[in-house]
């Protein structure tokens, strides 16, 4: 079948070799996003099936605008920029690729943690350099993201805490501790957003309650707290904001330039192993989308 690539899906070369052999027409992989629905729409063309990634926009015209399009492949997870119902409503199928890159997200927010703790980077949290270990982390949101984190924070032997929709018995049995938002906020010090895309956990209220001198760490795609509240926090208390290039959202690179903010050059899940755990479970995706329609 015709397939085309939307946006840079980040698969490694071997990846695209293959995809090229599942297609009866000549692939390109763009370097970047289209530049406008338009770009979307031409880079579609009359392709059976589309390949794109996680900051790709699918809305609720792209199916009628596009009619040859019956596969739509997600190289990523969240969801968050398609529209699902859309494409149901119009029989196109549709598939994401879940659990590759989380322990790598996890792993470079660690080392990230590490490095201002023992002042090896640009700041050092403490008057002195400080060990992880004893201190208080709570973690907001307790899907595989959250989990991987929370697999390092208890190796690290941690005081680990979590705020999640529904409570984990089986990791409370671990060693995690349930506790409330509220009380999550009051008494962390190290506090990480791992939410799903753009789901709204802080704002001014709860940045308010937040210790002195703490860090935050978003490890979540999108915007999951008041912009405002978070310019006004991290101007405060000598406190300390982590991010990850790879989030999504390209306004928080405006974050680099303030003080006491550490912005990854690149994304945490950009590494050869990630890349390459994508690329299979993408390539997977469509070969058992194509067998389905022979």
């Amino acid at each position: 079948m015709k397939i085309a690539v939307l946006d840079n899906i980040r698969v490694l070369p071997d990846v695209q070799e293959e995809i090229r052999r599942l297609a009866v027409n000549e692939v390109t992989f763009p370097e970047g996003a289209p530049a406008s629905a338009e770009e979307l729409i031409a880079r579609t063309g009359d392709a059976g099936a589309v390949l794109i990634n996680t900051g790709t926009k699918i809305d609720k015209t792209y199916p009628d605008a596009c009619p040859s399009v019956k596969y739509v492949g997600l190289c990523g997870t969240s969801t968050a920029n398609v529209d699902l119902e859309a494409l149901k409503a119009r029989g196109i199928a549709f598939t994401n690729v879940a659990d590759y890159g989380d322990e790598p997200t996890a792993e470079y927010n660690f080392l990230q943690l590490e490095s201002l703790a023992r002042g090896v980077g640009k700041y050092q949290w403490k008057d002195t350099p400080r060990e992880l270990m004893g201190k208080s982390i709570g973690i907001i949101g307790l899907g595989a993201l959250g989990k991987a984190i929370a697999n390092l924070a208890l190796a690290y032997k941690m005081d680990t805490r979590y705020f999640s929709a529904h409570r984990k018995p089986e990791w409370e049995e671990r060693g995690l501790r349930y506790t409330e938002l509220h009380d999550l906020l009051t008494t962390c010090e190290i506090i990480v957003i791992s939410t799903p895309t753009n789901l709204k956990v802080l704002g001014e209220a709860e940045f308010a309650l937040l210790k002195p001198n703490s860090i935050l760490v978003q490890a979540s795609i999108g915007t999951p707290f008041d912009r405002e509240a978070f310019l006004k926090w991290i101007a405060t208390n000598n406190n300390y904001a982590i991010f990850d290039q790879g989030v999504g959202e390209e306004s928080f690179r405006m974050y680099k330039t303030l003080p006491r903010v550490i912005l990854s050059a690149t994304s945490s899940g950009n590494t050869y192993e990630t890349r390459q755990r994508l690329g299979t479970k993408v390539i997977e995706n469509l070969k058992s989308y194509i067998a389905s329609r022979a």
